[in-house]
């Protein structure tokens, strides 16, 4: 049997859950306020209550993003820190590669995923039945509507991610009767996911690290000042 601690960012906070082979034994979540102060007690909390040690897990895993900046750096570095403390291997997730696994639906032609990336910018991710690899990417979110209009003229579009929240009414107004929003709509990959896609990858020895980088997409804007004159 393998147990092993998973990490989760969501815009609401952090996740972790710990695992026995795909069995999930128990998560525990914390608003993103707190997650950076708890993540520690959040880790000795879940393993206490399923009577579980450090030394006990086979490796941990996380998912790199992309993400919310802050939160997403919260959890990889907090993830690189304790997998290095307990000589324990790391393996990363593609959050949008976990969104649209989970939630891929042959009766859809195509599916999107949007997270939202702030700054009228989205992150996403496309599922075309016709198209084995996923496009991913992250564009201004009124760029995305028209390209995506232009690429698929007369296919249905699943839409699904919290940038469905912010950017429906967009999203309404370019594809009208051809977009469809599922009931409840999903908002991001479950922790749940992220750990069957790990544990497939530990049962495969694939993609095992010391150190885990945040799969940021977008690169942060930096404001150059220019050097000051003496």
């Amino acid at each position: 049997m393998t147990k092993f601690l998973t990490f989760q960012h969501t815009h609401g906070g952090i996740e972790v859950a710990l695992f026995r082979d795909c069995e999930l034994l128990g998560k525990i979540f914390e608003d993103k306020k707190r997650s950076s102060k708890y993540f520690v007690s959040m880790i000795e909390s879940l393993l206490k209550k399923c009577n579980c040690e450090l030394g006990d897990l086979s490796f941990m895993a996380a998912n790199q993003g992309p993400g919310p900046f802050t939160t997403l750096r919260v959890v990889i570095a907090s993830a690189n820190g304790l997998a290095f403390s307990c000589n324990k291997p790391l393996i990363g997730i593609d959050g949008l590669d976990a969104f649209l696994q989970e939630y891929h639906n042959e009766t859809c032609p195509v599916t999107v995923a949007l997270l939202d990336a702030y700054s009228k910018d989205v992150y996403f991710g496309i599922d075309y039945l016709q198209n084995p690899d996923y496009e991913k990417g992250y564009k201004n979110i009124d760029l995305f509507l028209s390209d995506l209009k232009h690429s698929f003229k007369s296919d249905k579009i699943r839409f699904i991610g919290n940038g469905v929240l912010k950017y429906r009414e967009q999203i309404t107004d370019a594809f009208a009767d051809r977009a469809m929003f599922p009931e409840p709509l999903p908002l991001n990959c479950s922790i749940e996911q992220v750990g069957i896609m790990a544990y497939e990858k530990w049962e495969k020895q694939i993609d095992l690290s010391d150190q885990l980088f945040p799969l940021y997409l977008k690169s942060m804007a930096i404001k150059k000042v220019p050097p000051s004159s003496f």
